[in-house]
């Protein structure tokens, strides 16, 4: 029973960071973002994606140009 509280406490506190996290994403400018690999929900092949660099949220997908000009750095 002591393992079933124990989950039950670490869930509450998993979906109140979420929700946190979630609220200081939303109200971010995301001033600045850089292309980096980014998982999807599913496992798949990392895909390079626009992450903002103070929220870490994935905001977009890169242009081919802002792609090549990555490569090219």
């Amino acid at each position: 029973m002591e393992e079933k509280q124990k989950m039950k406490n670490l869930l509450s506190q998993k979906s109140k960071i979420s929700k946190e996290i979630e609220e200081i994403q939303n109200n971010c400018l995301h001033p600045d973002k850089t292309i980096k690999f980014v998982n999807d929900d599913k496992g798949g092949t990392p895909k390079p994606m626009w992450v903002c660099d103070i929220c870490e949220k994935v905001l977009n997908i890169p242009t081919e140009k802002e792609l090549n000009d990555w490569l090219g750095k």
